[in-house]
């Protein structure tokens, strides 16, 4: 009886580790791995093992901004079952990640040529082990992944250096990015900054949005110029993005 009233605030209760196979990948890509459990000192009712892929965000309450964790999307890994004491479970899985899910790879997403503008990347993703256990504490466990950006991403990253605008930041903002009647799904959305690194266009910065979709990458770009303030500008990513000459494209639209 006492190991079972231990087991139920935490204490000798079963633990959960997660292995992942491929913690470095890509949007759209699938997540595989291990859900290890191992039983504690007595017999524990498991309701339910799920998968939690998380971000930070960014939000701003009257006027204040503050970072907070934020669910992405929830994966059941495994329903009810009965967890035997000292009982090794390992459960599979593979997930397959939201197009819209934030990058974070800084090497990858930094502008090329311009080696003394390596961008702030504040985009944390991860994720969060939820093992729910009847009549007692739940067990948690984290796990990071480096995503990495699509490459349609680079391409943009790559044209905007090549017009002297250098990748400097990136966040993710709490809510809803609109524009063209899309929308983003997941309840946030990343921003990428752009600055220029010489004169020219007269632009003080260009913050990018990415919207992924079946149908390619919907952009958003909000320009702000000196003496003229903030204009919008979108462009679609299609399925022949490769034969596009998007150096000329991002020209016009921020010309």
């Amino acid at each position: 009886m006492f190991k079972k009233l231990l087991a139920a605030v935490g204490v000798g209760g079963a633990a959960v580790n997660t292995v992942l196979d491929n913690p470095s990948l890509r949007p759209g890509e699938t997540l595989t791995g291990k859900v290890l459990i191992k039983g504690g000192q007595v017999p524990q009712a498991i309701e339910f093992v799920d998968l939690v892929l998380m971000t930070e965000v960014e939000k701003k309450i009257n006027g204040e901004e503050y970072r907070a964790s934020h669910a992405l999307q929830r994966y059941r890994v495994h329903g009810p079952l009965q967890l035997a004491g000292g009982q090794d479970l390992a459960l599979p899985f593979a997930l397959l990640l939201p197009l819209e899910t934030p990058v974070n790879n800084a090497r990858a997403l930094a502008s090329p040529g311009f080696q003394s503008y390596q961008p702030r990347v504040r985009a944390a993703v991860w994720v969060h082990t939820d093992l729910a256990i009847a009549s007692a504490r739940d067990a948690e466990d984290r796990d990071g992944l480096d995503i990495h950006p699509l490459q349609q991403m680079q391409a943009l990253i790559g044209a905007m250096a090549q017009l002297g605008l250098a990748h400097v930041s990136s966040d993710v903002e709490a809510g809803v990015a609109r524009f063209n009647q899309i929308q983003s799904s997941l309840g946030c959305y990343q921003e990428f900054e752009f600055k220029p690194t010489r004169g020219g266009y007269g632009i003080k910065e260009v913050e990018i949005t990415c919207i992924p979709r079946p149908e390619g990458i919907h952009v958003l770009l909000e320009v702000d110029r000196r003496y003229r303030g903030d204009s919008y500008r979108s462009l679609l990513m299609g399925a022949d993005w490769q034969n596009v000459n998007w150096q000329e494209q991002l020209r016009r639209a921020l010309g």
